[in-house]
């Protein structure tokens, strides 16, 4: 079973940070950082909790924006009725196009090579 209360933040198939949205006895997500000095880590200290600001603000990187232009076709091919970024990352797994950042929720199995936009760039024999 899929639990998207708690997932591994990725770089390619490396487990860089984990996180819990609804660790015991808070209603603060809490965050473990296994690397250091990367622009791309989840929060600045290696662990601790944080704000659900700080966890908005690291879900709007991993989405498109609302104000893009083909938003509602977008929404659409994904089956979504409106711009929710949660909805969008539980579906994309907050996959981009211009980095290898991406989210495994806990439970899955998958691998870079199962989510990338760039399949052809990274896994030319399987493309």
């Amino acid at each position: 079973m899929i639990d998207y209360t708690k997932f591994d933040v990725m770089f390619m198939d490396e487990v860089i940070a984990s996180v819990d949205l609804k660790p015991e006895g808070s209603d603060k997500p809490y965050v473990i950082n296994y690397i250091k000095g990367f622009n791309k880590q989840f929060s600045p200290d290696s662990e601790g909790y944080i704000t659900k600001e700080e966890l908005e603000r690291w879900l709007k990187w991993r989405v498109f924006p609302s104000t893009r232009v083909n938003a509602k076709e977008l929404l659409a091919k994904l089956g979504l009725n409106n711009y929710n970024r949660w909805a969008i990352v539980r579906k994309t797994h907050g996959v981009m196009a211009d980095d290898e950042i991406w989210i495994r929720f806990k439970g899955e199995t998958l691998k870079h090579r199962d989510v990338t936009l760039r399949k052809y760039l990274y896994y030319p024999e399987e493309a």
